[in-house]
């Protein structure tokens, strides 16, 4: 029978992980809630049962994204301002350690965009872009068939690319960041500062948003019309800085695309370079929530064949 390799994508609000063949198919998919876990500790111990019910003589190895900053040399996530009783964690060690197989960390925003590269919306070009749209923003940047990590592997932040000079504060501690304009979280809170009824809106989250900016509802529009603004002035300056025309966008709130795009499109062509306008394609991502779970198991793939 055929081993397999196992994804793990560590979200924000989500934990997504599941088998994955060496085409990239993906099995089905097991979803946990990361609210529910205080520590990696409490974490480990649940992956490891799921795990070893996949049987551990059938699995090659294991893939771990996690949404923060990663330093793949050590095994560790560096920071998140999200998952922060994961920072410093070692936890390639740890999961190498209880299972026994060869275990690959990455940047969560990383794996979707070598997933979307390998087979989802990316496939066919040689540089993409993509950016991950749900509690943050993620990025990855694939340059001429190369996954571009920068130096120390913390390349792709793209969420904290400034976008607002002195603009709205950032979880990150930082004002200004796409991350406090073009994000679920952002979402919901420019609506709740722009919004002039009082507290009965206060808890809206971005589903009940996009609800009312389908049903009409000018303020909703108006937060998404926002929303779309600052990733199109995003796209532009990565554009301008590093002359890549494909970009794609996935995530939860990309489910918005009919609200946020047009938008999106209009900022983009108003702050590109004048030889750019008109060449920059944006598309939206094709493989939903199996792209980071099957983007690092590929991922975990390619570095056992290197080690090899």
């Amino acid at each position: 029978m055929e081993r397999q390799y196992i994804g793990i994508d560590i979200g924000g609000t989500n934990i997504r992980l599941g088998p994955v063949n060496k085409e990239g198919e993906v099995g089905d998919l097991l979803y946990l809630s990361t609210k529910e876990y205080a520590s990696w500790g409490d974490l480990l111990i649940k992956l490891i049962s799921v795990i070893r019910e996949m049987e551990l003589d059938r699995i090659k190895a294991l893939g771990i994204a996690v949404a923060g900053g990663v330093l793949i040399s050590k095994g560790i996530m560096s920071y998140s301002p999200h998952i922060k009783w994961l920072n410093e964690v070692p936890i390639e060690e740890s999961l190498v350690k209880a299972t026994g197989l060869p275990v690959f960390l990455e940047n969560d925003a990383n794996a979707v965009t070598y997933g979307e590269w390998m087979c989802g919306a990316g496939k066919g070009f040689s540089s993409i872009i993509c950016l991950t749209l749900g509690s943050g923003v993620g990025g990855g940047i694939i340059l001429n068939k190369d996954l571009y990590r920068g130096e120390h592997g913390l390349g792709g932040e793209i969420g904290h690319m400034c976008v607002q000079p002195n603009g709205r504060l950032c979880r990150c501690g930082k004002k200004g960041c796409l991350e406090a304009y073009s994000s679920a979280s952002a979402l919901s809170a420019i609506y709740r500062e722009r919004n002039q009824n009082g507290k009965a809106d206060y808890q809206l989250n971005a589903v009940q948003i996009y609800e009312r900016a389908i049903a009409g509802e000018e303020l909703a529009v108006d937060v998404f019309t926002t929303f779309g603004e600052h990733l199109g002035i995003a796209i532009a300056n990565l554009v301008n800085v590093l002359s890549v025309h494909h970009y794609v966008i996935t995530g939860g709130v990309s489910r918005a695309w009919e609200l946020f795009f047009d938008p999106l499109e209009k900022a983009m062509e108003a702050n590109l370079f004048n030889p750019h306008r008109g060449m920059v394609k944006v598309f939206q991502g094709q493989l939903g929530d199996k792209a980071g779970v099957m983007g690092v198991a590929r991922l975990a793939a390619d570095y056992l064949e290197l080690a090899d």
